[in-house]
């Protein structure tokens, strides 16, 4: 359609991003013409830019580029006007294209004031600038948590779970925030089982007819971005925007079946953010921050309690891997956090506490009866306890009840895995993830053919090794697309190994009994997770044994490092200082690669 002399057309449009940095109209075939555009916001009239062009002559419908002096700031959701009149005096030259049906849908387009019922063939040129304020944000963020640990680090006065706690806080937060939701492995099975269990605690219906969860429709709005990238960042800055919708709707998928205490920290946020009226993002980002304090809390305390080697779970507790995972809806947070526990206080008992009570084995149970039906492998974790020298028990019911702590957790293991068991000696089933519908191997076929059952297990070392190393600190996070240097890992990896060096405030090291013990139980747990993944996710055509990933062994980690510490290098000067700023340095430089990825 020609645009005739005193004709404005306007097309209103929708801003879907942070900054609005320029346009494209399309014009139609035609001689040159005179032609003014303004851009203006629709609800408060205001001018944000005015351009008067000679169109070109042109025999093909061709764009015409609008660029903005200041981009225009907060466009989100925000509803603006293009204008466009001619200037010609004579009979009109230049046409406007638009389309025969409303395609935009968030908008519309009026000529001379009528409303036509299509849109102009337009391009909308945006940034994601809320990125920039939200990187120096975090910014001012770690410069602070910096700031703070150069203070603790210069007064030389600072236990090492505050040290923890500066780190863990600083760095923490990062995962928490440039991790989005549903970018953790499985992330998504574990957020529709925290929906499950903040509809439990509400006294809502849980599940649906189908086994999907209930969730309000601003949570099933979200959709599932599992790659950290600028555009799952602009998903959740377009979804922080939307208002709250309370609708009862079925959730994409069930949950877990884990008990509910798997994923209570992340619940508590579910149900703050839902009885607070936060949005479907909100929500999310408290279960997340829930996570992390939770994680925060547990691992500050085993430092306190453990007599020696905090440093070394520290560390640990601090890989970036762990982080990611404390700042996930996983329930790996959990599980992690309390086997720290575990391990820390059970410690305490064996080096330092001189009477157990019946406080204590409370204590040990509740951590083990809440941990244990998470991951049931990481029960043998609680096997530490029978190195508790037997006379620090002030009765024999005591010495009666650790036992069985680890006793029960064995028993409860063979029960709930005795039909897996029973079905993997006598037949072949399917692989459970590797690929769909590929046979899979029976505990039968590994007993059965122990040459090629031997063959996989060292195909699996030389080929998967290097991997598992770098997974357990953190080599690739997310679903395996961000990628952190090897300088990072190799760099934490060293500082890990210099924990196992005795100095003068931390002399102390296992016997040669409570090692053998250690390394035994860690071998159990190693075996285990190992044999899971050979049974349920590795195809019979597979050279090696697939799934298995160094995350898998973070929770009984510490274990392996405090057995192998030694007074063979004796370190005179205090080191917590220079590993922590270390650590920091380190940390920083895997949030940099984590940057570098997104902003690719």
């Amino acid at each position: 359609m020609k645009l005739q002399k005193g004709q404005t057309w306007v097309q209103t449009i929708k801003g879907s991003r942070n900054e609005i940095t320029s346009f494209d109209i399309m014009f139609g075939a035609g001689k040159s013409a005179n032609v003014s555009v303004d851009f203006h916001e629709k609800k408060s009239g205001q001018l944000l830019g005015s351009w008067k062009l000679e169109v070109p002559e042109a025999e093909e419908s061709h764009y015409q580029h609008f660029a903005f002096e200041t981009p225009v700031d907060n466009a989100m959701g925000k509803e603006y006007e293009i204008k466009i009149q001619t200037e010609e005096t004579s009979e009109p030259t230049v046409s406007l294209p638009y389309t025969e049906k409303d395609f935009y849908g968030n908008g519309s387009l009026t000529a001379g004031g009528e409303k036509l019922d299509g849109d102009l063939f337009f391009l909308l040129n945006a940034t994601s600038g809320f990125m920039r304020k939200l990187f120096m944000g975090f910014a001012a963020w770690v410069i602070l948590g910096g700031a703070v640990l150069a203070f603790l680090v210069i007064r030389r006065k600072c236990r090492t779970e505050n040290l923890f706690l500066v780190l863990g806080l600083t760095w923490g937060m990062f995962f928490v925030i440039f991790f989005p939701p549903n970018t953790a492995p499985d992330e998504n099975a574990h957020i529709a089982t925290a929906y499950s269990n903040a509809d439990r605690i509400m006294g809502r219906e849980a599940e649906d007819e189908q086994g999907k969860v209930s969730v309000r429709a601003s949570d099933l709005n979200i959709p599932v971005m599992t790659d950290v990238s600028r555009k799952t960042f602009n998903m959740v800055y377009e979804k922080w925007q939307e208002p709250v919708n309370d609708q009862a709707v079925s959730y994409i998928r069930g949950r877990l079946g884990t008990p509910i205490v798997a994923h209570l920290p992340q619940t508590i946020g579910v149900v703050l953010g839902w009885l607070t009226g936060q949005g479907a993002v909100q929500t999310l980002y408290l279960g997340k921050f829930m996570g992390l304090l939770f994680y925060i809390f547990c691992v500050y305390w085993a430092i306190r309690f453990i007599p020696w080697g905090k440093m070394s779970l520290m560390l640990i507790a601090l890989f970036p891997m762990s982080l990611e995972l404390a700042g996930s809806f996983s329930y790996d947070c959990l599980v992690n956090a309390l086997c720290f526990l575990f391990i820390g206080y059970t410690m305490h008992l064996i080096y330092k506490k001189e009477i157990v009570t019946w406080k204590d084995i409370l204590f040990l149970a509740a951590i083990a009866g809440i941990m244990a039906p998470c991951k049931i492998a990481y029960i043998f974790v609680c096997g530490i306890c029978f190195l508790i020298p037997k006379k620090k028990f002030r009765k024999k019911q005591y010495f009666i009840g650790c036992g069985m702590i680890m006793a029960s957790g064995v028993v409860f293991l063979i029960i709930e895995r005795m039909s897996f068991l029973y079905n993997s000696l006598v037949a072949t089933g399917e692989s459970a993830g590797a690929v769909e519908g590929a046979v899979g191997f029976s505990l039968h076929d590994i007993i059965s053919q122990p040459i090629n059952s031997l063959k996989m297990v060292f195909n699996t070392y030389f080929e998967q090794g290097e991997y598992y190393l770098g997974t357990i600190v953190g080599q690739s996070l997310g679903w395996f697309q961000v990628n952190i240097s090897w300088v990072v890992i190799a760099g934490l990896l060293l500082l890990l190994f210099m924990t196992t060096f005795s100095s003068a405030q931390e002399s102390e090291c296992m016997t040669a009994k409570e090692r053998i013990v250690v390394i035994m139980l860690s071998l159990i747990m190693i075996g285990g997770t190992v044999m899971g993944m050979w049974l349920n996710f590795t195809p019979d055509f597979c050279t090696y044994i697939a799934g298995v990933q160094g995350r898998y062994f973070l929770p009984f980690l510490p274990l392996l490092v405090l057995a192998v510490k030694n007074k063979t290098i004796y370190i005179r000067k205090k080191r917590d200082y220079g590993l922590a700023a270390a650590v920091f340095a380190l940390e920083f430089m895997a949030a940099l690669d984590v940057w570098r990825y997104i902003i690719k």
